[in-house]
């Protein structure tokens, strides 16, 4: 049996999976993309070290990994043309937000305040 619940992101009441009882996220693809960032942030942070450990033993993973990267980007430009002409509004809201922050956080290093 199925039980309401309150998402805890958005705040609507929704019933929870009957495979997944303790549910707190409902199923809006906006909640869940939400829901995923939150957990990897939260992993991130349990674990800060876990991506580095690469990189303290091979100065040349870093731009191994970076040519990787440029070469898909060249195999797929198509793909990256769809993404981005879909998810255009949230990139527009996410940078917007990021250069607010970045904005303040460079003020406040060139008025003398601390960032932290």
């Amino acid at each position: 049996m199925s039980i309401e619940r309150k998402c805890a992101i958005c705040g609507t009441i929704f019933m929870a999976n009957k495979y997944r009882p303790n549910q707190e996220v409902c199923s809006n693809i906006e909640c869940q993309y939400r829901r995923q960032l939150d957990n990897m942030k939260k992993w991130r942070q349990k674990n800060p070290n876990y991506f580095k450990y690469k990189e303290a033993q091979d100065k040349s993973w870093k731009e191994t990994c970076r040519q990787r990267s440029l070469e898909w980007r060249k195999k797929h430009q198509e793909y990256l043309k769809l993404y981005r002409e879909e998810h255009r509004n949230r990139h527009r809201d996410y940078m917007r937000d990021y250069m607010r922050r970045y904005r303040k956080k460079k003020e406040k290093m060139e008025h003398g305040d601390s960032v932290y």
